[in-house]
């Protein structure tokens, strides 16, 4: 009877040794740095300052504020990329943000998302985003008030990351 149960449990922390993804849930801590809270704090750095979008410059705007379900949605839409291999706003289930937002329960009149692969760390994927209109434009628009960002890991090791951007409805 215990070498039933002790080989279950042996194949049990085997399985759960086989994920396709390495997770890192957005607004835990982890031993170096709090990754997802250096993205909202690199990109209010931005938003305080001001910046250039192509040829447009943005004047400095209010900070964005964390949020919970912003991030769960990010964390989300991460993990589905790195699970599946890929980068597109459009989920593997055919969803948008717009559906993943609703699904975490947030409420809102406006929304944004970035996403990125590759990135080894959150200044990269900020300093990225800037480079490219459109993904810089949602940062400094100032009609966003709140964001959440996570990043998953591929099974190869490949960093998958989403911020999404929102001004509640409530």
């Amino acid at each position: 009877m215990h070498i039933k149960v002790f080989s279950f449990l042996i194949f049990l922390m085997f399985l759960s040794s086989c994920s396709n993804s390495i997770l890192k849930p957005s607004g835990w801590v982890d031993n170096d740095q709090n990754i997802e809270k250096d993205i909202l704090e690199l990109v209010n750095d931005t938003r305080s300052k001001g910046t250039t979008c192509g040829n447009q410059y943005y004047k400095a705007v209010q900070p964005l504020i964390w949020n919970d379900m912003l991030a769960q949605a990010a964390l989300n839409h991460s993990t589905d990329m790195a699970k599946n291999g890929f980068l597109s706003h459009k989920g593997s289930d055919g969803s948008d943000p717009e559906r993943r937002l609703s699904m975490v329960g947030y409420k809102w009149v406006l929304y944004g998302e970035n996403i990125g692969q590759g990135y080894r760390i959150a200044e990269e994927a900020v300093r990225e985003w800037l480079k490219s209109t459109g993904h810089c434009k949602n940062i400094m628009n100032s009609e966003f008030k709140e964001a959440g960002s996570a990043y998953a890991k591929s099974s190869s090791l490949r960093i998958y990351w989403t911020l999404v951007f929102g001004t509640s409805s409530q």
